[in-house]
């Protein structure tokens, strides 16, 4: 009798326990939701009827006022080439990030070298150091380089990062090492192993690091509000900033410029969004 009351009271157990898992994710859930939801409202919202008390997820009288501001009045319609700008910024980083982290992600997982362990420790140290204390020296390097308000200013500081090697290395490291020597065996290359071994099956730790990157990228600001100087080459961030005058906003406006910045890598996100997991997964799993 003991053992089944207290299988039924394990169980018990076990339902609460769920039920209260999920009252509180969904309650994180909601407040997480409801901020996006008020901003996609907002951008509908006239300007005149915006600060009305209490706020509304409906908007009484929607309109497409803002989104037309935004796309072909504000800055003489610049909002398509800050688009393009910053989609061809972020590919061309979450590629050459993916590619570049790989690579020392690999050869930090497993090959021997000299001062391998005081490299990396000194590399993961560099992730202690606050954004704002290497700017300018990065700053005098790209000028230095002729490759100021240029594309190459965005892509180039951005392709290596420590916690991309970092998080390709723990990815790596669970990787089995019988299937490189199988293929040394059969005598490929170093470059072969790794674009034909280590790439196909590191694609979920990629996926993930891909889409942090991305996201990185897409919503970069202080870098490329100093490296750019002409409004033709911004950012979609750093454009949509100066929405906001210095005695007045449009809150329209800006909710619009919100929404078309935030649709693109959301729907990136819910599209990767199983490769995200299984690589965040599969790379801290051990």
């Amino acid at each position: 009798m003991s053992t089944m009351y207290g299988g039924v009271r394990s169980k018990r157990q076990t339902v609460i326990g769920l039920i209260i898992a999920y009252v509180v994710m969904g309650g994180m859930s909601i407040m997480t939701v409801v901020p996006f939801l008020f901003m996609f409202s907002t951008s509908f919202t006239e300007s005149y009827s915006m600060m009305t008390y209490p706020p509304t997820l409906i908007p009484s009288n929607p309109t497409l006022e803002n989104y037309y501001e935004v796309l072909f009045v504000f800055q003489n319609g610049l909002f398509p080439r800050w688009f393009l700008n910053t989609v061809f910024t972020t590919a061309a980083i979450t590629i050459g990030s993916l590619l570049l982290n790989t690579l020392s992600g690999y050869i930090f997982a497993k090959k021997d070298f000299f001062g391998k362990q005081v490299l990396f420790t000194l590399l993961l140290s560099t992730m202690m150091v606050p954004v704002a204390v290497v700017l300018i020296p990065s700053f005098q390097i790209i000028r230095m380089l002729n490759l100021f308000n240029t594309y190459w200013a965005l892509i180039i500081p951005a392709l290596a990062t420590p916690f991309g090697i970092f998080m390709m290395r723990q990815f790596i490291t669970t990787l089995p090492s019988d299937l490189i020597e199988v293929a040394k065996i059969d005598g490929a290359g170093e470059l072969r192993i790794f674009w034909s071994i280590i790439v196909p099956l590191s694609t979920p730790g990629m996926a993930a690091l891909g889409i942090f990157t991305m996201m990185n990228a897409w919503n970069a600001f202080l870098w490329p509000l100093v490296v750019l100087r002409s409004n033709e080459m911004r950012t979609l961030v750093v454009g949509l900033a100066g929405v906001q005058g210095e005695f007045s906003v449009n809150y329209g406006m800006v909710m619009a410029g919100s929404v078309l910045t935030v649709l693109p890598l959301l729907m990136l996100y819910l599209f990767f969004q199983p490769y995200f997991v299984e690589g965040l997964r599969l790379g801290y799993g051990k």
